[in-house]
């Protein structure tokens, strides 16, 4: 097919599920695809040929397979591996979750999988490849081990002897790839073994669905859509085929259009469409293919993504989607499940999820003593003590709680350079020893004062900690002084950084171009602050941004942009001319 319709810088694949498929004929398949690609630049879609109670057959898979290739498409296979009631009668499982230690289970899921490796060179499985079966039999092989040790063990098994060896032995050809889904904190509570099962396929893909946290059962933040494509990029680098996202739930077609932009912001080689039967007839179709056309035109100026290295590793949980949170508040994060090596980087940023690690403390003095700035959150101090944290920092939890509504920020002589006044927030208190960590924003309640942004020395480095809130929603509603100094705090090295209130998020390249989004529900405005010596030029088609103040002292510039509720702006940082 003629390349004006295929994107120039990402693919787009459309997922069709059994159900789906089915009892469709080619009338109405051409009826949807001619809907469909009057407005989307197609290049792929994945034919599912087992879900539930559903299997498709082989030929007609090959009918199938056929007919959307007469279109000029590229076919793979797709499975979604769950099994309907009665595959193990009389145990319940959440959504139809396979039961891994029964063998008819088993032998219905290795046929599916042989079935799909016969007709396609590509398999993905969908965010569905886990286990919560808690039947006798799992019970059994469970033993005294933990949930969490059973099931990445089953599951690491389970790639193996019946996805891999088999759909190889059927197809030496065929391409495997895992789809992980979007709530990567429970992995390991399922058997989503991210340490292992990695290289057991032969690529990855990433569950860029975020939705409206405000009403959705899974509360995952928004920007998670572009936090977890990055951790998969880190994970196995060049592996990650792309980022999958659907409109369920999607309150306003802004939430699905922005699932769409921090998709393309984290740099995926291919977006898929979940799927079919949602978007045949659907109002979301013409709105997303005129952003895509907008987002391919600007994809290519924009490098690989930088940012705040958050380290969160493999089966790790610990203040869920603080990350995320953090994002929003315009902090251009990038986490990994590796901690950076000794003057390899600027900020390194843990959380309590990084205290899954048990050299994580080793890790963090060798960096600060390199000269490396690490950011301690609140719970990791917590999760960490008894193993030896006293040598980083004097901050002790105290198990209480405070609220406060007003700031200092930034010690001047015996006081505060600045105050600042917002809604009230309970915060966790930390006690800690004056003068051997120091304040850099604190909260006040009455005639007392306690840690929001604290600091300590350690070698050549700096090692600073962040007190959250105990709702890390409430990080949103810190004034925009508080949160300047925050980000000023966690920025590090990096070239640009956001200054306003929360709500946006600021995305980093390594070719020196950004991009900022709106996740407000009202117009608002940012500045975006920039080196000493540089300006601000405006990249695909967005405004020119309006200097606002400049510092006399540094050079530093600061460029005003308002933004409208879903919209983003893109730029690029440029040298001053002479």
């Amino acid at each position: 097919m003629a390349m004006e319709n295929r994107y120039e810088h990402f693919a787009l694949a459309l997922y069709c599920p059994a159900p789906d498929l089915l009892h469709l004929t080619e009338e109405q398949l051409a009826r949807d695809m001619d809907f469909m690609t009057r407005h989307l630049k197609l290049s792929k879609v994945y034919l599912e040929n087992h879900r539930h109670e559903i299997s498709l057959s082989r030929e007609r898979l090959l009918q199938l397979k056929a007919l959307f290739e007469s279109r000029g498409l590229q076919t793979a296979g797709g499975i979604t591996p769950t099994l309907p009631a009665s595959y193990r009668e009389g145990y319940p499982r959440l959504f139809g979750s396979i039961c891994y230690t029964d063998p008819a289970s088993r032998a219905k899921f290795q046929e599916q999988v042989e079935l799909s490796a016969s007709v396609f060179d590509e398999i993905i499985f969908d965010d569905f490849f886990f286990t919560n079966c808690a039947c006798d039999g799992c019970l059994e092989q469970k033993g005294d081990r933990s949930w969490e040790a059973f099931r990445l063990e089953l599951m690491r098994d389970v790639s193996e002897q019946l996805i891999r060896r088999p759909a190889k032995a059927v197809n030496p050809e065929v391409k495997l790839v895992i789809k992980y889904p979007n709530w990567i904190e429970s992995y390991q509570a399922t058997g989503y073994n991210t340490e292992e099962q990695p290289d057991l396929f032969d690529g990855i893909y990433t569950g860029t669905e975020t939705r409206n946290p405000a009403n959705s059962q899974q509360r995952i933040p928004r920007y998670a859509s572009y936090s977890l494509l990055r951790w998969m990029d880190n994970l196995k680098p060049g592996a990650n085929g792309g980022g999958w996202f659907d409109s369920l739930d999607c309150t306003y077609i802004d939430y699905y259009l922005e699932q769409a932009n921090l998709t393309v912001f984290g740099k995926a080689r291919e977006l898929t469409l979940f799927c079919y039967g949602l978007l045949k007839d659907s109002v979301y179709v013409p709105a997303l293919g005129f952003q895509l056309d907008k987002l391919d035109g600007g994809a290519g100026e924009l490098g690989t993504p930088v940012g705040i290295r958050t380290y969160d590793p493999h089966h790790a949980r610990g203040e869920d989607h603080l990350v995320n949170y953090l994002g929003m508040l315009g902090l251009p994060m990038e986490p990994s499940p590796f901690f950076p090596e000794p003057g390899e980087g600027a900020t390194v940023l843990v959380t309590a999820a990084s205290a899954k690690d048990k050299d994580v403390l080793v890790k963090i003095k060798d960096y600060a003593r390199e000269g490396g700035e690490v950011v301690m959150t609140s719970g990791f101090i917590e999760a960490m003590q008894g193993r030896g944290i006293e040598h980083l920092t004097t901050l002790q939890p105290t198990g209480k709680r405070i609220a406060a509504g007003r700031y200092g920020i930034v010690t001047e002589s015996c006081t505060f350079r600045d105050f600042a006044d917002g809604e009230s927030i309970s915060f966790p208190v930390f006690d800690y020893s004056t003068n051997g960590t120091w304040q850099r924003i604190v909260g006040f309640n009455g005639d007392n004062n306690f840690p929001v942004l604290m600091y300590d020395h350690y070698g050549k480095g700096t090692i600073q900690t962040l007190v959250v809130p105990d709702n890390f929603a409430d990080l949103d509603k810190l004034p925009a002084a508080v949160l300047n100094e925050i980000r000023k705090a966690l920025s590090g090295s990096l070239t640009c950084r956001l200054e306003g209130v929360g709500g946006a998020g600021l995305f980093l390249y390594d070719n020196d171009a950004l991009v900022v989004e709106s996740f407000r529900s009202d117009p608002e405005v940012w500045r975006i602050r920039v080196p000493g010596g540089c300006t601000l030029a405006p990249l695909s088609g967005s405004r020119p941004p309006r200097l606002s103040r400049m510092d006399g002292q540094t050079g530093e510039r600061f460029y005003e942009v308002r933004l409208s509720p879903g919209a983003c702006a893109a730029f690029s940082v440029v040298p001053e001319e002479a």
